[in-house]
């Protein structure tokens, strides 16, 4: 049974090896022709190419010529026509005249026209006032291109935390499995001399079987939030792409970063809140327009032509005659059947739907940023207390190590201090993730753009 056990962790070892060793062989013919990039390279890099940016810019473009196109209803109007007609059979008329019938033949076999129309609004209510609408149209769309910013922002510095994470997780298990190898090596020996029990080197190899899965997974880990960054960035998850940087690199501008948050929780940025002001503009607005269709309309219009009525097909050798006109045209609704007074009621019954909306999601994000600078405080302590851990469990570490070697101490008592010492760099990091993460989504509730 012994023999079988020792076999099992004999091959077990040698496919981790095979694994670990592989992909680093990879990685490091990889690194010499990717590039290399920090958080806010990456976040540059997103804020170009990642697709949801790029629709709300469009967006935009879009909104700006719905405006132009209806600033173009203030000018005139140009209208050109032409037409061909060849009469299959003329209209005839007959006439009395002093008692005497008289037949006459009205129109030729062909006729030829040519009509140019220019219409000018004088007096258009409606239309002035939906030039300012299409303005808080485009301010909407802005803003809803500021959440997408704000949204890519977060997610890339979370998917971009997260990354460095699992980094720094495989590295402390990659750090307790070479401990773990190194008690295996040292309980063998020590067995073999008969200075340890066999149950003391099955502890150790029991341990070392039990960080493999670990570290297997936290591999794994890695490459999928590499891909999940790449993807939040816009690029090809096969581009050749380096993350740089670790999580200890935030440390130092914790406790800045915390007393900042909770100086300036100001919810007048959030985009969700920005939006329904912009929507109840528009309602608002939308009401003005429908009340200015009570009012009367006056337009100007020219037109002119020519005409010809040959007996020959030819329109070119005809002769053709002009006239023109100058009309001013009044137009006003005296009753459309209570249709723009239902139509105020619409708008009137959405806009307090609006307003209670906004109250409703204002309390809820008061809520959220309450119960965010609550996770950064508890994570920002936590940094604290898992650093001391760290360094505590090092200590302790070193110690079991130094009492085992002159024989005063025992193999689960060092087993047990490098178990320590593993939980504790990953409780560290993870903390500093916390906050990390933490901070990203209150920076996305208060609306905020930060680069770190």
């Amino acid at each position: 049974m012994n023999y079988s056990m020792k076999k099992l962790f004999i091959v077990l070892g040698a496919l981790l090896v095979v694994g670990l060793m592989m992909p680093r062989q990879t990685m490091a013919q990889a690194q010499q022709d990717s590039v290399a990039l920090d958080l806010d390279k990456i976040l540059e890099i997103a804020l170009s190419d990642n697709p949801d940016i790029q629709v709300a810019d469009r967006t935009i473009e879009i909104q700006k010529y719905a405006k132009k196109e209806t600033i173009t209803g203030l000018f005139p109007k140009v209208d050109l026509s032409a037409q061909g007609v060849k009469n299959l059979k003329v209209a005839t008329m007959v006439m009395n005249m002093g008692g005497q019938t008289i037949t006459v033949r009205m129109g030729q076999p062909y006729n030829y026209s040519a009509t140019a129309q220019a219409a000018l609004p004088l007096f258009a209510p409606q239309l002035w006032k939906s030039i300012s609408l299409s303005e808080e149209q485009v301010k909407l769309a802005v803003e809803q291109a500021r959440e997408s910013k704000i949204n890519t922002i977060a997610s890339v510095k979370n998917a971009y935390y997260s990354l460095l994470l699992a980094r720094e997780s495989y590295e402390a298990l990659m750090a307790g499995y070479k401990t773990a190898e190194r008690n295996v090596e040292d309980t063998k020996k020590s067995f073999e001399q008969g200075l340890v029990s066999e149950y003391d080197k099955l502890t150790a190899d029991v341990q070392l079987a039990g960080i493999k899965p670990n570290l297997l997974a936290a591999q794994n880990g890695i490459k999928l939030a590499e891909m999940q960054l790449k993807v939040l960035m816009g690029v090809d998850v096969n581009e050749p792409l380096r993350f740089t940087g670790r999580l200890e690199d935030f440390e130092e501008g914790l406790f800045a970063d915390l007393m900042n948050l909770k100086a300036d929780t100001d919810l007048s940025d959030n985009s969700a809140i920005r939006q329904l002001d912009y929507n109840a503009r528009i309602l608002r607005l939308s009401e003005k327009i429908n009340k200015l269709g009570y009012l009367p309309t006056l337009a100007l219009a020219i037109s002119g032509g020519y005409t010809a009525m040959p007996q020959e097909f030819n329109p070119f050798k005809a002769t053709y005659f002009g006239s023109s006109t100058l009309a001013l045209s009044f137009s006003w609704t005296i009753f459309d059947s209570l249709q723009k007074y239902m139509k105020t009621k619409q708008n009137r019954l959405t806009l307090e739907n609006l307003e209670q909306q906004r109250e409703n999601a204002l309390r809820q994000l008061e809520l959220s940023v309450a119960a965010s600078l609550n996770s950064i405080e508890t994570a920002a302590e936590q940094v604290v207390s898992n650093k001391e851990n760290v360094y505590a469990a090092e200590r302790a570490f070193m110690i079991s190590e130094k009492r085992y070697e002159v024989g005063s101490g025992t193999q689960l008592e060092r087993n047990s201090s490098e178990s320590n010492l593993l939980q504790a760099r990953l409780q560290y990091v993870q903390s500093i993730y916390d906050f990390l993460s933490n901070r990203a989504t209150l920076e996305k509730t208060l609306g905020k753009v930060v680069m770190d």
